[in-house]
């Protein structure tokens, strides 16, 4: 489970140095006089970008070796509409001693693991998934702080997954930089430290080239923050050559629409480095943020990596005094499990935790990492060492201020046009949301279209979607024009829909439908809404906790139109009950919702609210001269106690709403069924109040 997640966080964040289609190899010099004349927007991000690529290109070789503990921390959840639910979380701590001539020994300090069933798994499990594998390598690429990435002297199969290099030969027919501003920090005793920004801009939105803000040192090239993303979501179907064969020779004809497509949406990577001795920049923390996504579900995942480093030896220190004059003991060891077991031997703490050779290895790019744990494992799990859950800050990783920092930064970056106009569409079962049922339309089929074009406001999608009622005959459409950024996106949207008294409770979804189709259950109350409206949200990567939105549009009385369901069919005289006739009206309204949630760890208390401030005047479509209006606030706590050593949850809800002016029927509380008093019939009660 562990690998897999790491695995979905990393895809988009391991970069290959060059395209598959021209690797060279490492003794070849980069082009330096067949740039594109556009590729720096200033001098500055000129001398920049080259030096950064002639320090990337060179093996860093100053760093001998080192010692450093090093924590980490993952999560994964499951988007839920109140709040993410955690699926699994990991927090681990090792101490690594790196040497550029001989293997890597991590020292495991600590591992604990959470997820469905993890109580009754073995301390050896968590072993067997430790994600600290791979030490940060002085010499590597520092875009992706050491993780293993494709051997720069190899090539690259064509149908593996590539991302093209900023830094990398090339790199100016895919990306234009621009210098950003200047961070000039001063020390006591005199000494000034300077970064600049170069902004790494792709010339065309691809899943294959990044956006994002390389902070450089100039004097000597070194890469001391990075900030990037993708330019574009990433599509499996789409971008894998070979998922792409599959699926037109039909492998996944029996995977329901319900769970396609499977996206991947890399949120932020976030990489920051540390002055050692005003001599060498060495790792201080990695964030990765992303949601990956399969249909209907999606799951978030964060991952956090600190660095602190214990001691460092550098080339410059192995001919100073301390050094030379040092006096070395010379062991042999007959094996190699001999000499392990040695090593072993002098890692004992303070707490008198001792520790044994763990029988695993791992290889990458040349370079064997061996592992040493506790004779009793059981002491990981509650190891001082171990960082608190991703969701505490915590000191070595980013705070949440930081974050905000990144996430501006890589707002600040201009994102370019698509090659010509992008599309897709989808129709049917194809999409879960594209096939419903309810009294009103009965069995209805949709289909949608998108595109994405660019505007002076940078890239805008545009969706359209429109459905069809078997039992109404009533065409539906919804045109949308949405402009996402990281955090935010903003949604301009003209429609003539169904449209259910109260949404949040999803009644047009996959679910409500399902009930009314076997069961004759439509918890359902519906109105035609004609208009336009302007949205502003959370991004589609983020937990929708709060949404603004104004609108002008026309509602008029819908009524049953249906009256089929499954178990009913040889009822003559069955019917679904009558849909509450809503007063037609045009109407202009507003409306705040903000559905905060406080606490992540399932182990703990939670607590979440919701609450709807919607305000509105209009006017009847008969008498056009009787005009109103009204103001409606709703409120609602919700609680998650741990119960049995956290092996059931108790779930506590209670909610309060209530009117001002004259409310149209459609703008009533309705109350009753699963949405709200689970075990009383729909719309048991419907008014301008509810407690």
């Amino acid at each position: 489970m562990q690998r897999w997640l790491l695995g979905a966080a990393l895809l988009l964040s391991s970069v290959v140095p060059v395209p598959p289609a021209g690797l060279m190899a490492q003794d070849e010099a980069p082009p330096t006089d067949s740039l594109q004349p556009d590729t720096y927007i200033d001098p500055t991000a000129a001398l920049l970008h080259r030096a950064a690529s002639e320090q990337w290109w060179e093996i860093d070789e100053s760093v001998r070796r080192y010692s450093a503990r090093v924590q980490q921390r993952i999560a994964a959840s499951i988007r839920a509409p109140l709040k993410d639910r955690v699926l699994y979380r990991n927090e681990s701590a090792a101490r690594v001693f790196w040497d550029r001539d001989h293997d890597t020994f991590v020292q495991v300090l600590g591992a604990r693991a959470q997820y469905p069933g993890s109580q009754y798994a073995d301390i050896e499990d968590f072993l067997e998934d430790l994600t600290i594998e791979e030490a940060f390598d002085p010499g590597g690429d520092r875009l992706v702080f050491g993780f293993a990435t494709a051997d720069e002297t190899s090539e690259v199969d064509e149908d593996d997954f590539w991302i093209a290099h900023p830094l990398a030969p090339g790199a100016d027919s895919r990306y234009q930089f621009r210098s950003g501003d200047t961070l000039t920090v001063r020390f006591p005793d005199g000494r000034e430290l300077r970064t600049v920004e170069l902004q790494v801009i792709p010339r065309r939105l691809s899943v294959h080239l990044i956006s994002g803000a390389l902070r450089i040192d100039p004097e000597t090239g070194a890469l001391v923050r990075a900030v990037y993303r993708l330019s574009e979501q990433f599509d499996a179907m789409r971008d894998i050559e070979e998922l792409q064969e599959e699926e037109e020779a039909g492998s996944f004809r029996y995977v329901p629409g319900l769970f396609k497509p499977w996206t991947f949406d890399l949120k932020v990577v976030a990489v920051d480095y540390a002055l050692w001795n005003f001599e060498v920049w060495l790792p201080r923390s990695m964030r990765v943020e992303g949601q990956a996504g399969a249909g209907i579900l999606k799951f978030p995942v964060e991952m956090d990596i600190a660095y602190r480093m214990e001691n460092v030896v550098l080339e410059s220190d192995l001919g100073t005094p301390r050094y030379e004059n040092a006096v070395l003991e010379e062991r042999h060891f007959a094996t190699r499990a001999e000499a392990m077991a040695f090593l072993a031997s002098l890692m004992t703490d303070d707490e008198g935790i001792t520790y044994a050779p763990l029988n695993r290895s791992t290889s990458s790019s040349g370079r064997t990492s061996r592992y040493l744990a506790p004779e009793d494992p059981s002491v990981l799990r509650e190891s001082s060492h171990l960082p608190p859950p991703i969701w505490e800050e915590a000191p070595g990783f980013a705070s949440e201020e930081e974050l905000a920092g990144m996430f501006a930064d890589l707002a600040d970056i201009p994102m370019p046009s698509p090659d010509g106009i992008p599309w897709r569409s989808a129709w049917g079962f194809q999409r879960p949301d594209l096939v419903r049922y309810n009294r009103v339309e009965g069995p209805a089929v949709g289909a949608r279209f998108e595109a994405k074009f660019g505007s002076f406001m940078g890239p805008i999608d545009l969706r359209t979607t429109g459905f069809f009622g078997v039992a109404d005959l009533d065409p539906k459409v919804r045109l949308d024009l949405r402009r996402e950024g990281l955090r935010t996106r903003w949604t301009l949207g003209a429609h003539r829909d169904i449209r259910a008294f109260d949404p949040r409770r999803r009644h047009l979804e996959f679910g409500n439908s399902l009930q009314a189709l076997l069961w004759g259950r439509d918890e359902g109350e519906y109105y035609r809404a004609t208009g336009v409206d302007l949205t502003l949200d959370r991004s589609s990567t983020e937990r929708q906790s709060w949404r603004l939105r104004a609108w002008a549009e026309r509602h008029d009385a819908l009524q049953n139109e249906s009256s089929f369901a499954l178990t009913q069919a040889f009822d003559s005289d069955w019917r679904f009950r009558p849909n509450i006739q809503a007063d037609a009206i045009e109407e202009v309204g507003g409306e705040i919702a903000l559905t905060p949630w406080w606490g992540d760890d399932p182990l703990l208390p939670q607590v979440g609210l919701e609450l709807q401030l919607l305000g509105a005047g209009y006017r009847l479509q008969d008498d056009p001269d009787l005009t109103d209006e009204y103001l409606r606030a709703r409120a609602i706590v919700r609680t998650a106690i741990p119960l049995a050593g956290a092996r059931w949850r108790l779930g506590l809800e209670a909610g309060a709403g209530t009117s001002w002016g004259n409310l149209p029927v459609q703008r009533s509380f309705v109350l009753g069924g699963a949405g709200s008093l689970r075990g009383y019939d729909a719309s048991v009660a419907w008014g301008d109040t509810f407690g």
